[in-house]
């Protein structure tokens, strides 16, 4: 080994010791002993690996997973349990009592505490936990465990173990005046519920399992959402699904056909049992409502204008341990067979899988996973044995129930090896990026092969890998869809050949283990959407799923005129007496919205009917020109003050029990965003704030022990940070180029109202932008880009995920999107309020308070002028705003559009019962109430753009920002000053 080879491994080294923060001794005067630096390198290696993966339960199947599974049950009683207070320090609320038909139930109300049961096991092995439990309906739509077995978690799944509860449709599906049916509303189904504990992140086909010693164990279970009655916990093994056993030729022939005459054929024409999928007995899922399709002319039910709800599936059912139950009866004992019309037409070359239950059982091996293969057009799918013949089950005359449970089949096993793969190549490129930066320099050798030893021999296993696993995946489809994999092993091929190119792939690296990672998020989803099954003899054939040209033609050709004169806007019909109103959303939620009114509101209102109308944007503009609404929902930005400035919209605070609907519902600051020249012209729907998120493990892995709370510790967590070449995401400053007012979150407005000062001055005539306070937090805001480097324009979910952003500001719904979308980070971060400041007394001093102060942004249902009813419509928006409708609309529109549609109300008390964990609500509910609202005025995009010119010219132009500051404060002050004159402002 060189001397200078050496030299620079020896500085190596002591930057690592120092980044690490590790109390090893280097001593310069051992640079030149080899044996002595490989040592310290590996020793420091060894230190900062925390890349691995052994908490995750893929490893604890690998660790446990050959051994043996005894066939002995383990039944713990749930009223034997003794309670403890959990980490919130609280106990749990509990009845031991009768529920339900079952005697002696641990009722547990509250979601908060643990239970703790000491059992015994008599043979070492391996076993699967059973729960039974009576879901009760609550605050949450899920039911959410913790559990540890002897004082730990087995693996970080059991953090967060999601049970299993049920959903139905509140009715039948119903019609509109217009013809067009209603997607009905979904409702919790409480019911018992035995659930054996299973992996939803699609990776593994079967239950969990649990290795337990023999002797003496406790199983503690932790509060976190857990409204449910609990009878029993039972350590089991489950029986080998039996092989089929094919019925004889004349056993199939002495089943009796169903009957065969006109009065006994279905909607599709044929004679076989018909169950229409999109109308099942329950579901495990509220995002599994019927869907529609008018692409056939043989979809059951069709029609080419109006909507029919025709289907089920679609983008909803993909998730694995997602399950329908559909209910039918057999009129005789005998042998049937099972049709599904199905489509599968999101993963190309690939099959989704289901696991098929007939009354609540697999009732052999060729039910345990149907594969339906990938076709963009509707085909007719049996199951069937591995000579390709149909499979006949004996079943006894009345009623049956048949579900279908997403199962990731084959792919699951490829999938957890490549989550083990991308996790890895994530960390490592993270280590890469600790020592080029995110913009190494081309002429200098980095050495990164020596400073982290193990890179090259884990990139070529990695190779291996990613070449044995497209083999496989070519086996299940077709290779061509995982050419990521390809791409991602051929850069990783390169790194190895030419090490002393790596800094420069290293951005490369991270966009194909990016791709790499986003083909699994898609392909581990099994996708289907069902148009009926159907139930048969061996003398019946099943319906024809598609239809001829000349069918499909004449579909077509009639859907096509039909466009012409169906108005798909207007959801209800109009009266000369209704209300109209515009929802400036999606037709789900107008959907939503309707059937609330319809079914409300329309029925109570004492003759005065709203009606309801799908419209985005021109609101303004039909106003105007005499074609406006008479109400307006979910109207944001600043619309309500522009239409309140040009005297358009009417004054709410004016009636006389204003006061007492907004001092229960809102916060104290929020109607200010609908506030203008004395008048309130609005109440808010909804309402988005910023949390900060945090890696929870690349702070434990970089020694930050405590998240930060202030600004000053945000600041002083950076340099750690960036030693690694990671940094924190504020929200962007330059996003929305013409957004009209201050964006929530946004940084400026967070650090100005922390200081106790707002934007403008209390007559809102001018701004603040000359007090020494606003000008600090502004020199403070671009020094986070100046000083410190911030980026301006970046994916959160993308550096949060990948790790190089482990703190972010985010508006709180970014939980959602994490949540949903990044399974591999789950348990590995968190969220808690925004950084703040310490409160200042009299003097300048820090009275020991920090405040947490930042700004929202909402939308709102406003009442025009032009509305012959004001009264009817003040009513209207009382209700709509009310704590039990905004909770009922929350929990509609997340029953149909799962966690990513969590509404974000601005009801404070509809928001202690949406479906947040009580440790989740505390930190949403505590950072809701330091929300101080920045008034918007006729002229706020004049502050708006002005202040991003600022900033511009600051962190661009290396301008003073004092002084960019106050040059531009002229311009805002000039148009506010001009826009009031036009508007004769302040002259009454």
């Amino acid at each position: 080994m060189g001397s200078s080879r050496k030299k620079t491994l020896a500085l190596i080294l002591t930057t690592a010791i120092v980044l690490t923060a590790q109390p090893i001794a280097v001593y310069a005067e051992e640079a030149e002993k080899d044996e002595k630096i490989e040592e310290e390198v590996s020793t420091i290696t060894n230190i900062m690996n925390t890349g691995n993966r052994d908490a995750t339960y893929s490893a604890y199947f690998e660790k446990h997973g050959s051994k043996n599974h005894p066939r002995k049950e383990i039944v713990i009683e749930a009223k034997d349990g003794v309670t403890s207070k959990g980490i919130e320090g609280i106990e749990p609320v509990y009845e031991i009592t009768d529920y339900e038909g079952k005697t002696d139930c641990f009722v547990w109300t509250n979601n908060r505490g643990n239970v703790t049961y000491d059992f015994e096991v008599e043979e070492a092995g391996l076993y699967n936990l059973e729960l039974l439990y009576y879901t009760i309906s609550g605050a949450s739509t899920t039911v959410d465990i913790g559990l540890r077995l002897d004082g730990e978690y087995p693996f970080t799944a059991c953090n967060d173990i999601s049970l299993d509860r049920y959903w139905k449709d509140a009715s039948e599906i119903k019609k509109d005046s217009k013809d067009n049916e209603l997607k009905p509303t979904q409702v919790e189904l409480d019911m018992w519920v035995t659930y054996p504990l299973k992996d939803k992140e699609g990776l593994f086909n079967d239950p969990y399992i649990f290795y337990l010693e023999k002797g003496s164990h406790t199983l503690t279970i932790e509060g976190i959402r857990t409204n449910i009655a609990l009878k029993s916990l039972t350590f089991k093994n489950y029986e080998e699904l039996p092989d089929y056993n094919a019925p004889s030729e004349n056993e199939l022939q002495a089943t009796p056909a169903l009957p065969n005459d006109d009065n006994h054929k279905n909607d599709i024409g044929s004679n076989t049992i018909l169950i229409q999928a999109e109308s099942p007995k329950f579901k495990n899922s509220s995002t599994l409502y019927a869907t529609y399709d008018r692409t056939g002319s043989l979809v059951s039910p069709n029609h080419p204008t109006k909507q029919r709800y025709n289907t089920i599936g679609l983008d909803t059912w993909k998730k694995a341990t997602q399950a329908i139950t559909w209910e039918f009866t057999v009129p005789q004992d005998g042998y049937y067979t099972f049709s599904f019309k199905a489509r599968q037409k999101a993963m190309r070359g690939f099959y989704s899988n289901r696991r098929i239950y007939i009354d609540g059982e697999v009732p052999n091996k060729e039910f345990d996973i149907v594969s339906f293969k990938y076709d963009p057009n509707w085909y007719a799918q049996t199951v069937t044995d591995n000579a390709g013949n149909d499979v006949y089950l004996y079943l006894t005359a009345g009623t049956h129930t048949i579900t279908m449970e997403a199962v990731p089949g084959e792919i699951g096993e490829v999938m957890r090896r490549l989550d083990d793969l991308v996790y890895t190549l994530n960390y490592y490129y993270r280590r890469i990026l600790m020592i080029t930066g995110p913009d190494p320099d081309e002429y200098n050798d980095y050495l990164v092969d020596i400073q982290i030893p193990e890179l090259i021999p884990t990139f070529e296993d990695a190779i291996k890998t990613l070449y044995e696993e497209k083999a496989n995946i070519e086996k299940l489809g077709q290779g061509s869809e995982a050419s990521s994999l390809q791409s991602l092993a051929v850069i990783l091929n390169r790194c190895c050949e030419e090490r002393d190119k790596i800094p420069s792939m290293v951005s490369t690296l991270k966009d194909y283990i990016s791709a790499v990672s986003a083909w699994m998020r898609d392909y581990r989803d099994q996708p289907l959407e069902l148009d009926y099954i159907e139930v048969m003899t061996v003398h019946e054939d099943a319906g024809r799923a598609n239809g001829n040209f000349f069918e499909d033609f004449a579909f077509g050709f009639q859907a096509f005129v039909g466009s012409f004169f169906e108005d798909y806007t207007m959801l209800s019909d109009t009266t000369e007496k209704s209300l109209n109103v515009w929802v400036c959303l999606g037709r789900d939620q107008a959907t939503v919205v309707k059937d609330m009114v319809d079914n409300d509101f329309n029925l109570k209102s004492g003759g005065v009917k709203a009606s309801i109308n799908l419209v985005q944007g021109a609101i303004l503009e039909a106003t105007l020109a005499g074609k406006g609404p008479d109400i307006s929902l979910f109207l944001g930005g600043d619309f309500p003050i522009q239409c309140a400035a040009r005297d358009l919209l009417v004054d709410v605070s004016k009636f006389n029990d204003y006061e007492d609907v907004v001092k229960g519902r809102y916060t104290e600051t929020l109607p200010t965003l609908y506030s203008y020249n004395g008048g309130v012209y609005g109440l808010p729907v909804s309402q988005l704030f910023p949390m900060m998120f945090y890696r929870t493990d690349i702070l434990e892995e970089l020694g930050i022990d405590k998240v930060p709370e202030t600004w000053d510790e945000l600041i002083d967590v950076i340099p750690v940070l960036q030693r690694s070449y990671l940094t924190v995401g504020l929200v962007q400053p330059t996003s929305n180029l013409s957004s009209s007012i201050f964006e929530s979150g946004d940084t400026y407005s967070m650090l100005v109202l922390q200081t106790g000062n707002n934007m403008y001055n209390s007559d809102l005539t001018m701004t603040t932008y000359d007090k020494k306070e606003v000008v600090d937090a502004f020199k403070m805001w671009t020094d986070f880009y100046t000083i410190y480097d911030f980026e301006q324009t970046y994916d959160p979910f993308t550096r949060f995920r990948t790790g190089e952003m482990p703190i972010i500001i985010n508006n709180y719904t970014f939980y959602n999107q994490l949540t949903v979308s990044a399974p591999e980070i789950k348990g590995l971060w968190d969220f808690t309020q925004v950084p703040g400041s310490y409160v200042l007394d009299e003097n300048g001093n820090r009275t020991g308070e920090i405040t947490h102060a930042a700004n929202s942004s909402s939308a709102g249902a406003v009442i025009f002028k032009k509305c012959s009813d004001v009264n009817a419509a003040w009513e209207f928006i009382k209700w709509f705003t009310s704590d039990e409708v905004m909770v009922r609309y929350g929990r509609t529109i997340e029953g149909q559009m799962g966690q990513m549609g969590r509404f974000d109300t601005a009801n404070k008390n509809a928001l202690a019962q949406l479906p947040w964990s009580n440790a989740e609500y505390e930190k949403i509910s505590a950072q809701m109430s330091e929300t101080r609202e920045i008034p918007i005025i006729p002229a706020s995009y004049a502050t708006t753009r002005h202040v991003k010119n600022a900033f511009r010219a600051v962190v661009n132009d290396t301008w003073n920002p004092r002084y960019a500051l106050s040059s531009y404060n002229r311009d805002i002050n000039s148009e506010i000053t001009r826009k009031n004159e036009d508007l004769n402002l302040f002259k009454k």
